[in-house]
Order: C-alpha cells, then sequence, then structure tokens
C-alpha cells in the first residue's frame, strides 16, 4: 500500500515540481536567465501555477475515486466486468453448446471461457453438464478449481472431494494438483506446497508449464527460508 501511494506521489511531483521551478525563476528578480513578462500582472503570476497544481491534483483524485480501489489493491476479487474478446468466446462458445448439447468439447471450451472471465459459478453448472455425460479426472480437476474461486479460495469439504475423486483417477491430474499447491503456498504451507510442484514435475507429463513450476518452487523455498531466519532471531 505504501509504495502506491509513494508512487502517485512521485508522478505528481514530477509534473508539478517543474512548473513551479519555472514559476519561482520567472518571479524571482535576482535571477535573469528567464526573463518576467513585464505585461503579466504579479497575482496572475502566482495564479496560474497553483490552478494548475490544484487542476492536477483534483482529476488525479476525481479519476481514483471512480476507478480506484485503495483498500483492495492488493487482493484479488472475481472481476463482473468481462473483456470484449472473452465475452465473445463466451458466447461462441455457448451457441455452439445450445447446438450441440452432449458435446464434450463444446462444453469443455465453454466452461474454459466461462472461468476465464471469472465466471466461476456458470463454469461450475457447465461442467456438472459435462460429468454427466463422463467422469473425467480432467474436469473434476477443473470443476474443483472453480468451486474454489467461486467460493472465494475456500478448501470447502466440497471441494476435497471431488479433488480426491480426481486424483484416485489420475494421481497426477495437473489442475488438482495445482490447486492444491497454490492453497498450500497461500497458507504458508510452503514444504508441502513444493511437494505437489514437484510431483508435477516428475510426472514428465509434456502439458505441465516446467518452468512456471520451477519458479513457484524457487518462490516457495525463498519464502520458507525467510520465514526461517525470522523465527530464529
Amino acid at each position: 500500500m505504501n509504495s502506491l501511494v509513494i508512487a502517485i506521489v512521485v508522478i505528481l511531483l514530477s509534473f508539478i515540481a517543474p512548473l513551479w521551478l519555472l514559476h519561482l525563476r520567472a518571479v524571482n528578480p535576482n535571477d535573469t536567465s528567464v526573463a518576467t513578462p513585464s505585461l503579466t500582472p504579479a497575482k496572475l503570476m502566482w495564479l496560474i501555477p497553483t490552478m494548475i497544481t490544484l487542476t492536477l491534483l483534483l482529476v488525479t483524485l476525481t479519476v481514483y475515486v471512480q476507478i480506484g480501489r485503495f483498500a483492495d489493491w492488493d487482493k484479488g476479487y472475481v472481476d463482473e466486468n468481462i473483456d470484449y474478446l472473452i465475452a465473445a468466446d463466451i458466447n461462441k462458445n455457448a451457441k455452439a453448446v445450445s447446438e450441440t448439447p452432449y458435446d464434450k468439447i463444446a462444453l469443455l471450451k465453454l466452461a474454459h471461457a466461462y472461468a476465464e472471465g471469472g465466471l466461476y459459478a456458470q463454469s461450475v453448472e457447465t461442467l456438472d453438464k459435462l460429468l454427466a455425460i463422463e467422469s473425467d479426472a480432467e474436469v473434476l480437476g477443473m470443476k474443483a478449481n472453480a468451486l474454489y474461486y467461486r467460493d472465494g479460495r475456500d478448501m470447502s469439504l466440497e471441494v476435497s472431494i471431488i479433488l480426491s475423486q480426481a486424483l484416485a483417477i489420475d494421481p497426477n491430474e495437473i489442475q488438482s494438483l495445482l490447486l492444491m499447491a497454490t492453497h498450500a503456498y497461500l497458507n504458508k504451507e510452503f514444504q508441502q506446497a513444493i511437494a505437489y510442484w514437484q510431483q508435477l514435475l516428475d510426472c514428465n507429463n509434456p502439458n505441465v508449464n516446467r518452468a512456471s513450476i520451477n519458479r513457484a518452487i524457487l518462490k516457495a523455498e525463498q519464502s520458507q527460508a525467510n520465514r526461517t531466519v525470522t523465527a530464529s532471531e
């Protein structure tokens, strides 16, 4: 939060400070480097930079009040305002599902599109339709993720049961292990998170993003080391 405040102040000062510097040079009779306009009244000389300063501050604050979320700047939340490209993708896939209600590929794409747009409840409903056709480890993993984020990152009993079902079918199901690793990391269970990520690396699945997981493991190891150092002090 403090870094955000500092950034806003620095940006404003970068615009305001040069204006006042030029103004002070202009009205300073001992400084002949900048000529003082002889026809400009003294009051007007101070009014112009003052009005510019106030305008910059008021515009910044007004824009921030309208679109900013200062108290929640570091918190994730479901964005109900979907990007138009994602909305178009949802509409396209929803149309495909309406035309072929039992098409597994169409249902899967629609569920993906809903999740991409943060519409996790709709994603869960779509995945339920898909699971009614066929029980699949990947689909179960997707449903667990959608439920988890729909309920505000809550590892509920329902999510845990679905994860167990997915891993019973495929012990190395990617979505399930990633969710479990993420939840462990967010709860500062760094060693457990590393274990889940390492399991994904060891399974040799070509769909695993190894570079991303290696970075996550490194970050978890650093966090764990920092916590150990803090505890020992």
